[in-house]
């Protein structure tokens, strides 16, 4: 039984030691990495930071095939949570405040996470994360440091540079923060989310048994049919996976993803720098009676939902998540796998967190007439929650 670690600028190789002595731990994972790793012998794969300039990135189908191979796979805090977001209907456990913000749709693009670094020194990062950013925002508005408006304006600024530039003292200059005893730039240059979010990972990997399954040698993963096929449908009908696709999509809460796309079909995501830290800060006003008006036709919201992923080639994703996420509950139902209490409680309260609310039972008093204000129907939630509980038991 083997751990592996991908880091790199998130957390150094001595910190993941000091945490998992007896982990192995690799330079940050580009595509094919994660194959290698589980046909190397691992039964636990910790994928926290990705490569992804100049070289291809693990893509989210190499991070299902491990999951469903038997592997136990995590991601956090970089490149990690974000493929965590997009296959934990698969099994992938994500950990900590980056994989929440990407769950929750704050981020839905790698940019959130990128950051230089000196390949000569461990990977160290030179330039810092939009996440760490959004953080350090939070808390400098959080102290009554700077107004709203400052928060929005000094976001704006790191969101609109190209992400070697992100230095915390470039970005308070250019934002026209005046910090004369350099004060604000102690807090943000000390507000790192990614690190914390990583050694919270390594931890419950420590305290907890490997779940992990070995790799059947016989079977290794090659080019070819385990890759993505050139039939997006994956052999299903078009009118038979629309509809449950964007049943799935909606009532998992995986919707939020679209949100911006769904309620304003423009050429490209609408979602700017600005507009995403202003969301994100007490105060936000309500968009569900938007969303309900588009709801009040599923037949077409759901062809609309396709229609954003299908533009922005999402779709062939979210068709191997989905159709992943039914092979595993399929399997776990004819295995007679038992539901215990901890993985129903688990999946029905990230569910209610992806649809906004703190508790499932939030979520349920919410309903009017079996539909959230959003115009979401529960039955949706509902199903999308019996199908995640078998596939994740």
């Amino acid at each position: 039984m083997t751990t592996t670690v991908f880091t790199g600028p998130s957390i150094s190789p001595n910190e993941v030691h000091s945490v998992l002595p007896q982990a192995r731990v690799l330079p940050p994972a580009k595509r094919g990495d994660i194959y290698k790793a589980r046909e190397t012998g691992s039964t636990r794969i910790l994928l926290i930071d990705g490569s992804f300039s100049h070289v291809l990135p693990v893509s989210p189908r190499e991070v299902v095939d491990v999951a469903t191979d038997g592997a136990q796979v995590l991601g956090s805090s970089s490149m990690g949570a974000v493929r965590a977001a997009e296959c934990w209907p698969a099994g992938v456990q994500g950990v900590g405040a980056v994989y929440r913000m990407y769950r929750l749709g704050l981020f839905d693009s790698d940019d959130g996470v990128a950051v230089a670094t000196n390949p000569e020194d461990g990977h160290r990062a030179v330039s810092v994360a939009l996440v760490n950013i959004h953080a350090a925002v939070r808390k400098l508005y959080g102290l009554n440091l700077i107004t709203r408006s400052q928060a929005v304006d000094l976001y704006g600024t790191a969101a609109g540079m190209y992400y070697p530039d992100r230095i915390w003292r470039l970005i308070l200059k250019r934002s026209g923060l005046v910090d004369p005893d350099g004060s604000l730039e102690a807090i943000c240059v000390g507000t790192d989310i990614k690190k914390h979010d990583a050694l919270r990972a390594l931890k419950y990997l420590a305290s907890t048994a490997d779940g992990g399954i070995v790799h059947n040698k016989a079977r290794p993963f090659v080019a070819g049919p385990r890759y993505l096929p050139h039939d997006p449908l994956l052999g299903y009908d078009r009118e038979q996976i629309t509809p449950a696709l964007a049943r799935f999509v909606f009532g998992s809460g995986r919707f939020k993803k679209y949100l911006p796309l769904l309620l304003n079909s423009e050429s490209k995501p609408p979602i700017e720098g600005r507009s995403r830290l202003a969301h994100s800060l007490p105060g936000d006003s309500s968009i569900g009676s938007a969303l309900a008006e588009i709801l009040a036709d599923h037949r077409e919201a759901s062809l609309r939902l396709i229609g954003i992923m299908e533009k922005f080639a999402q779709f062939s994703t979210e068709v191997m998540l989905w159709h992943a996420m039914t092979q595993l509950r399929d399997h776990k139902i004819r295995t007679g796998v038992v539901v215990t209490f901890h993985h129903e409680t688990e999946v029905r309260e990230n569910i209610a967190n992806s649809h906004g609310y703190r508790r499932w039972d939030l979520l349920r008093q919410d309903l009017r007439d079996g539909i959230l204000p959003n115009g979401i129907p529960f039955s949706w939630i509902d199903e999308a929650r019996a199908d995640l509980t078998f596939s994740r038991a």
